[in-house]
C-alpha cells in the first residue's frame, strides 16, 4: 500500500508539473506571436512610406521637367515673333514665301491678317497634326541677346509618363509619420518581469517653426529684427530606447549566521491556476448518412419493489381449546406480563398459502465443503397406462467439468493475486460505456500504443501513439480503424496486432488485423448466448468476454437453455483460443451462478469473478485455477471509485487491472504471490 500511495503521489506531482510547463509554454508562444505581429506591421509601414516617397518624388521631377520645357518653348516663340516684327518694320514691302515658293505674300498684309485673326479669335485652338518639315532656310544673322523674361505661372501637372527604366534613384526625403494605428486586443497577461535599469535620456525634441521676418527699415534698407512673442513649447521628444541590462554584480560576502527563528505555521494552499482559454466552437458539420438500425437496447434497471401484497386468507378456525391462547399483540395491548400457562389446544387447519415474498439479499459465502460423490443420472419412469407425468431426472451436476481434453502448454507464471490497489485515474470521457486496451504481446504496429472503443457497439477503434497522448486532456487520437461489421459489448481485446470482438448480433468471435485493416477470420460458437435479455453476467452489456494473460487469449461465454439444461444459470464456459486462426484449444465448464457476478478477468491462468460493479466497496469472492482444475479460496476487496464499472481486464505486461468506471478510465495495480 505504501508503494501504491507513493506512486499516486508521484503521478499527481508529474501531472501538475506538466500543467505548469504547458501554461508557461503557452505564455511564451503568445509573446513570440505578438512580437512577430509587431515586426511585420512595422515592416509594412516602412514599405508603404517608401512607396509614397517614390511616388511623390516622381511627380516632383515630372513637374520640374514640364516647367522647363514650357519656359524654353515660350522663350523661343517670343524671340521668333520679335525677329519677324523687326524685319517687317525695317522693310514693310518685303515679301514672305509660303509653301514651295509659288506663293508670295506681302509681309505687311500678312501681319495685319494675323493681328485681326488674333483679335477675333483670342482663344487658341487645338494643336493640329505636325506638318512635314520645311526646307531649311538661309542662316540668319545672329541676334542680340535678349533680356531675362519674367517667370511664368506654374503649369498644371502633366499626364504621368511611361514607366522609366528600373534605375535605382537617389533616396527620397523622409516621409511624414503615419497615423497611430487602432489599439490591439488585450494580450494575455505575461509573467512579471524583473525591473530594468534606468534608460538613457531621450533625444531632443523637434526644432520649432521659423518665426516671421522682421520689419524692414525703409530709411536704411536694413532689416530690423523685432523680437516676436514667445512661441508655444514644442512637442515632447520621443522616448529613449530602454537601456541594456547591466552586468550582474559580484556576490556579496556572506553575513553572520543569525539565530534560528521560530517554526512558522503551516501556509495556506496555493491559489489554483487559471483555466486555459476556451477554444472557439467549430462550425456545425454536414449531416451524416442515416446509420444502420441499432442493436436492441439494453433492458432498463430493475424497478422499485412493488407494494406489499394482500395477506393470505385466514385459515379455518380450529377446535376450541381448554384455555385461551394469548398472542404477543394481545399481551402488548393489555400490558399482560404475568399469566398462568394453560394446556395447548388442538392444532388448527393450515391456512391458504400466501404469495411468495421478495428475493432476499445474497448471503455470505459459506465455508468450502468436502467434495461429494458423483451420482449417476437415472430417470424414474412411472408405470404404463394413461399418459402420466414425465419422470424426474435426479442428478448431481459436477462442480467443474473438463469439457474438452486437449493438451495446452504449461502456464508461464504460477501466482495468485493477493492485493488489488486503489484506482488511479488516467483520463475521462463523455461516454458511460466503452473499452480501452493495450497489446501485451505487441507487433511493431501496436508497440507502446493505446486503443479505445466507445459505447457497447460500434465500428471504430481509436489508436493513440503513446500513454502521454492517451492520458492528455485533449485526448486527440492519432489513427482510427473502421471494421467491416460491428462489434458488440465492452469485452474486446487487442493481442498480437489484432482486435478480437463479438460480431454484433452473431454467435461468433471475429479477428480484425490492424496491419491489413481487414477481418481475417471468425469462430462460430453455435447456440451460444449472443442477443436478447439473457447476458453473460448480471450486467446487461456482454455476451462474450475476451481476456488476455501471460498464457495467451481466452474467451468467456455461455450456452442457451436447450444446450445445457437445467444448469444454464449456473454454467460459465471458458475456452483457451489459438489467436491466428481463432480456434478452440481447450474448454472448461465452470458451474457457478453467473447472475451473482458483474464481471470477470483471467490472470496467470486463474479465473476471477467480481461481485458488484456499482457498490463502492465490492469484492472478488470466487476464483478458479484453470490449470490445476481447483477452486482458489480467497476474498479480495475491490473498489469501484465511481460506482459504475462497465469493463474489467487484466494487463499482464505491467501487472495491473484496467477498468472503465462510469465515464472514467482507471488502472489498479495488483500484488501477486
Amino acid at each position: 500500500m505504501t508503494s501504491t500511495s507513493s506512486g499516486n503521489y508521484h503521478e499527481t506531482s508529474r501531472t501538475w508539473t506538466h500543467i505548469k510547463v504547458l501554461y508557461i509554454l503557452n505564455i511564451v508562444l503568445a509573446a513570440v506571436v505578438l512580437a512577430l505581429f509587431v515586426v511585420c506591421f512595422m515592416m509594412l509601414l516602412d514599405v508603404q512610406r517608401s512607396h509614397n516617397n517614390e511616388v511623390k518624388l516622381r511627380k516632383d521631377r515630372e513637374n520640374q521637367i514640364l516647367n522647363s520645357i514650357v519656359e524654353n518653348n515660350t522663350g523661343k516663340a517670343s524671340s521668333q515673333r520679335a525677329e519677324i516684327s523687326t524685319s517687317i518694320d525695317e522693310n514693310p514691302e518685303s515679301m514672305i514665301v509660303v509653301g514651295d515658293g509659288s506663293l508670295k505674300i506681302n509681309a505687311a498684309t500678312l501681319t495685319r491678317f494675323c493681328a485681326s485673326l488674333h483679335s477675333h479669335c483670342p482663344l487658341r485652338g487645338p494643336t493640329g497634326l505636325q506638318g512635314a518639315p520645311g526646307k531649311p532656310g538661309p542662316k540668319g544673322t545672329k541676334g542680340s541677346q535678349g533680356g531675362v523674361g519674367a517667370v511664368g505661372p506654374k503649369g498644371t501637372p502633366g499626364e504621368p509618363g511611361k514607366t522609366g527604366l528600373s534605375v535605382k534613384g537617389e533616396p527620397g526625403n523622409k516621409g511624414q509619420k503615419g497615423k497611430t494605428g487602432l489599439p490591439g486586443h488585450d494580450g494575455v497577461d505575461g509573467l512579471t518581469g524583473l525591473k530594468g535599469d534606468k534608460g538613457q535620456p531621450g533625444l531632443p525634441g523637434l526644432k520649432g517653426a521659423k518665426g516671421d521676418p522682421g520689419i524692414v527699415n525703409n530709411f536704411t534698407s536694413e532689416q530690423v529684427v523685432v523680437k516676436g512673442e514667445k512661441g508655444e513649447p514644442g512637442l515632447p521628444g520621443l522616448s529613449g530606447k530602454t537601456g541594456m541590462t547591466g552586468l550582474s554584480g559580484s556576490p556579496g560576502l556572506p553575513g553572520p549566521s543569525g539565530s534560528p527563528g521560530e517554526k512558522g505555521s503551516k501556509g495556506d494552499n496555493g491559489i489554483i491556476g487559471p483555466p486555459g482559454l476556451p477554444g472557439e466552437p467549430g462550425d456545425m458539420g454536414l449531416q451524416g448518412p442515416i446509420g444502420l438500425p441499432g442493436v436492441n437496447g439494453i433492458p432498463g434497471s430493475d424497478g422499485l419493489p412493488g407494494a406489499t401484497g394482500l395477506s393470505g386468507l385466514i385459515g379455518q378456525k380450529g377446535e376450541k381449546g381448554d384455555a385461551p391462547i394469548l398472542t404477543a399483540e394481545t399481551l402488548l395491548k393489555y400490558n399482560i406480563t404475568q399469566f398462568l400457562k394453560g394446556p395447548i389446544g388442538a392444532k388448527g387447519e393450515p391456512g391458504v398459502v400466501g404469495p411468495p415474498g421478495d428475493t432476499g439479499r445474497r448471503g455470505k459465502r459459506g465455508l468450502k465443503g468436502e467434495p461429494g460423490d458423483a451420482i449417476q443420472c437415472e430417470c424414474l419412469i412411472g408405470p404404463p397406462g394413461e399418459k402420466g407425468d414425465p419422470g424426474v431426472c435426479q442428478r448431481s451436476p459436477p462442480t467443474f467439468l473438463l469439457y474438452q481434453n486437449t493438451t495446452i502448454p504449461e502456464r508461464k507464471e504460477d501466482l495468485t493475486i493477493k492485493t488489488i490497489g486503489k484506482p488511479v485515474l488516467l483520463r475521462t470521457t463523455d461516454s458511460d460505456w466503452g473499452s480501452w486496451m493495450v497489446d501485451s504481446d505487441p507487433t511493431p504496429t501496436t508497440k507502446d500504443k493505446y486503443y479505445l472503443t466507445y459505447h457497447f457497439t460500434g465500428r471504430s477503434i481509436y489508436e493513440f501513439a503513446s500513454k502521454d497522448q492517451f492520458s492528455s486532456k485533449t485526448g486527440n487520437y492519432s489513427k482510427v480503424y473502421n471494421i467491416q461489421d460491428q462489434f458488440y459489448g465492452t469485452g474486446g481485446a487487442i493481442y498480437r496486432g489484432a482486435f478480437y470482438y463479438q460480431s454484433a448480433g452473431l454467435d461468433a468471435i471475429a479477428r480484425y488485423d490492424l496491419d491489413s485493416r481487414s477481418k481475417t477470420t471468425q469462430l462460430k460458437i453455435a447456440s451460444s448466448l449472443h442477443r436478447g435479455s439473457e447476458t453473460l453476467f448480471g450486467t446487461s452489456y456482454n455476451y462474450y468476454d475476451l481476456a488476455v494473460d501471460e498464457n495467451g487469449l481466452w474467451a468467456l461465454y455461455a450456452y442457451k437453455p436447450d444446450i445445457i439444461e437445467p444448469a444454464l444459470p449456473n454454467t460459465l464456459m471458458v475456452s483457451k483460443l489459438e489467436p491466428n486462426y481463432v480456434e478452440i484449444e481447450k474448454t472448461w465448464n465452470v458451474t457457478v451462478s453467473r447472475a451473482d457476478y458483474s464481471n470477470a478477468f483471467i490472470a496467470q491462468g486463474i479465473l476471477y469473478l467480481l461481485e458488484s460493479g456499482t457498490e463502492l466497496n465490492s469484492q472478488i469472492s470466487f476464483a478458479y485455477d484453470l490449470y490445476s482444475n481447483s477452486e482458489v479460496d480467497l476474498s479480495l476487496p475491490f473498489t469501484n471509485a465511481f460506482r459504475n464499472n462497465r469493463m474489467l481486464s487484466y494487463r499482464p505486461d505491467n501487472k495491473a487491472i484496467m477498468a472503465w468506471d462510469g465515464k472514467n478510465i482507471v488502472v489498479q495495480p495488483i500484488l501477486s504471490e
